[in-house]
């Protein structure tokens, strides 16, 4: 309809034009020389705006396969089937696919950092509790790096396997420890020895009443060990 009317439209201009010719008396060929100028101006807007129009389709198809790609990398490493479905499948227009596919990967994005948050938390336990009980052997770290190739329920449960391991090992050094702090104290009574002192020089954190905040590293226990072995044998002399 709309290339009628431009028809209709230039067809109605061109009739005015040869009137306003003939008024004025333009020879033959200075009219096939401007009708010629007109041609090639037209042809010349056509051309810049298919130009216009496949530079268009290029960026739309760009970034539907832009879309595609990091949607497919996040389900991928999420372990979930890819949700979206290609064009060549429903048969819609470049924009209809963006559209469809955007909010598809807004969600999926979303779910991805609520997932990466997860296993965040859980590895950032992890390394405080391995920094507690291996911070003798100089094996600190302050850093705690999420490996983005894999976010799966799979790998979330058996990081927070390793995390109730580590968790269970705390708590039986924990209980080591107060144990060990138990008879040492008993021992210092009997021996008249001041207990605050002699648990402050294999650590300060012995002396409060915390317990979560207590060493529980190897050479702590190591020193108790060692504390409560020297006090009995002050006892038997």
């Amino acid at each position: 309809m709309a290339l009628v009317k431009m028809e209709t439209t230039c067809g109605t201009l061109l009739f005015e034009l040869q009137i306003i010719w003939d008024e004025v008396g333009e020879s033959e060929t200075e009219r096939d020389k401007m009708i010629l100028e007109l041609e090639r101006e037209c042809l010349e807007i056509y051309r810049r705006k298919v130009d216009q129009a496949n530079k268009t389709r290029a960026q739309l198809r760009q970034a539907i396969a832009e879309a595609e790609t990091e949607l497919a990398a996040i389900c991928s490493a999420m372990g979930e089937r890819p949700v979206h479905i290609r064009q060549s499948d429903n048969h819609g227009s470049l924009k209809e696919e963006l559209s469809a596919i955007l909010p598809q990967l807004e969600e999926m994005r979303k779910r991805k950092g609520d997932r990466k948050n997860q296993f965040f938390q859980v590895l950032e336990q992890t390394q405080l509790i391995r920094n507690e009980i291996y911070r003798s052997n100089g094996c600190i770290s302050t850093s705690t790096l999420v490996d983005e190739s894999d976010l799966s329920t799979r790998k979330l449960e058996q990081l927070q396997l390793e995390l109730h391991k580590l968790q269970k090992e705390k708590s039986e050094r924990l209980k080591q420890v107060i144990d060990h702090l138990n008879v040492l104290h008993s021992l210092c009574l009997v021996l008249g020895v001041d207990f605050k002192q002699t648990v402050s020089e294999i650590h300060p954190s012995l002396i409060g009443e915390t317990s979560e905040t207590r060493s529980i590293c190897n050479e702590t226990i190591e020193q108790l060990e060692v504390a409560i072995h020297r006090l009995l044998e002050g006892t038997l002399f």
